[in-house]
C-alpha cells in the first residue's frame, strides 16, 4: 500500500471543479467503471477517464457507483464526481404522453426519455401473447396506450412500460363505462373514439362529430375522415389531395364505409366519452373551418355552400 501511496495523492490532487455547465448524463443499470468513464468524458463531466478508472479501482468506488439519471457539472475533477456517483441518482422520469399520440410517436417520447427503445415499445406493442395477456382484441397496442402523466423506470423493459400505460387505458374505460354504458362494442368504441381525438379539437364539438360518425355508421355512409387518411401518410399534411383520399387502404374512410380494422392513435378520456356518450343532433356532415373549429350541416346542399364559404374564406 505504501507504494501505491504517492500514486493516489497525485491521482486525487483536487483541481478546480464543476467549472463548466450542468448536464444530464444516465448510468444505466449494470454499466462498467470503464462504461461509465467513457460516458462522462463524451458529456464533458471529465477530462481524464484512465485517471477516473484508476482511481475507483484503487479506492474502491467501482463497487459502489449507483445507476440512475445525475445532473452533473462539466469540466469536474473525477474524484468529485466519483463521489457524487455513490450517491443515489434519480431511476425513473415523469412522461407526459399527449392525447392522440400514435404508437410511433409514443415510441420516439420514450426513447428520447431513456425509457426504452423506440423499437422495443413497437415490437411489445405487437406481440400478441402480451396483447392477450392485457385484454387486447386487435394486433396491436395502437388505441390501449393511455394517454397521461406517468413516472416511468429508465431502462424499463418496453413489456412492463405497455403494461402500465395499458392498465390505466382499462381503469379509464371501465371508469366510464359505468358513466354510460358503449353504444358500440369495447374494440369498435376505442377505434371511434381515437378517430375523433384526431379529427376534433375543439371540447364542446367532440361530442357533435362522436354523434354524426355513429350516425353515418348507422346509416351506412362512409365517415370521410380525413384523420384516417392522414394516418396513411409518411408525413402529416395540412391539407388533403385528391389523391391523398383515393389511397386504397382498410384504413381509408373515404373509400370504405364502417370503421377502420384498428385504432390510428391514442384517445384520452374526452373522445372514449364521446364516443360512449354521443350528441343527439340533427347534422350529418361537417367541415373544416382552418382555425380548428368546423362548421355543421343537416343535408349535403348545405355541406356544399359550407365548403364553398370555406374555400373563399368566407
Amino acid at each position: 500500500m505504501r507504494r501505491l501511496a504517492p500514486l493516489l495523492l497525485l491521482l486525487a490532487l483536487s483541481c478546480p471543479t464543476g467549472t463548466g455547465a450542468d448536464v444530464v448524463v444516465t448510468i444505466p443499470k449494470g454499466s462498467s467503471t470503464s462504461a461509465i468513464a467513457d460516458s462522462l468524458r463524451a458529456r464533458g463531466v471529465i477530462d481524464n477517464p484512465i485517471k477516473f478508472r484508476l482511481l475507483a479501482r484503487l479506492l474502491g468506488f467501482d463497487r459502489k457507483l449507483r445507476h440512475g439519471r445525475y445532473t452533473l457539472p462539466t469540466r469536474s475533477e473525477e474524484l468529485s464526481i466519483l463521489r457524487l456517483l455513490t450517491e443515489p441518482g434519480r431511476t425513473s422520469i415523469m412522461v407526459t404522453i399527449p392525447e392522440g399520440f400514435r404508437l410511433n410517436q409514443i415510441a420516439d417520447l420514450l426513447e428520447q426519455n431513456e425509457v426504452c427503445p423506440a423499437a422495443d415499445l413497437i415490437a411489445a406493442c405487437q406481440d400478441r401473447v402480451l396483447l392477450s395477456s392485457l385484454g387486447i382484441p386487435l394486433n396491436s397496442a395502437e388505441g390501449y396506450l393511455f394517454p397521461d402523466t406517468y413516472d416511468l423506470e429508465l431502462g424499463a423493459q418496453a413489456s412492463d412500460v405497455v403494461r402500465v400505460l395499458a392498465a390505466r387505458f382499462h381503469e379509464v374505460f371501465e371508469e366510464l363505462r359505468l358513466e354510460h354504458a358503449p353504444v358500440l362494442d369495447d374494440a369498435r368504441t376505442v377505434i371511434l373514439a381515437s378517430i375523433i381525438e384526431r379529427e376534433v379539437a375543439l371540447e364542446d364539438e367532440v361530442p357533435v362529430v362522436a354523434g354524426i360518425f355513429l350516425k353515418r355508421l348507422k346509416l351506412g355512409i362512409p365517415l370521410q375522415s380525413c384523420a384516417t387518411v392522414q394516418y396513411l401518410l409518411p408525413e402529416p399534411r395540412e391539407c388533403l389531395t385528391i389523391q391523398d383520399t383515393r389511397i386504397e387502404s382498410p384504413y381509408n374512410t373515404y373509400l370504405h364505409p364502417g370503421l377502420p380494422p384498428g385504432p390510428i392513435s391514442n384517445p384520452g378520456r374526452r373522445a372514449l366519452r364521446a364516443a360512449m356518450r354521443p350528441a343527439e343532433t340533427e347534422y350529418l356532415y361537417f367541415v373544416a373551418k382552418g382555425d380548428g373549429s368546423h362548421i355543421f350541416s343537416r343535408t349535403l346542399r348545405e355541406h356544399e355552400s359550407a365548403k364553398h364559404r370555406v374555400n373563399r374564406g368566407a
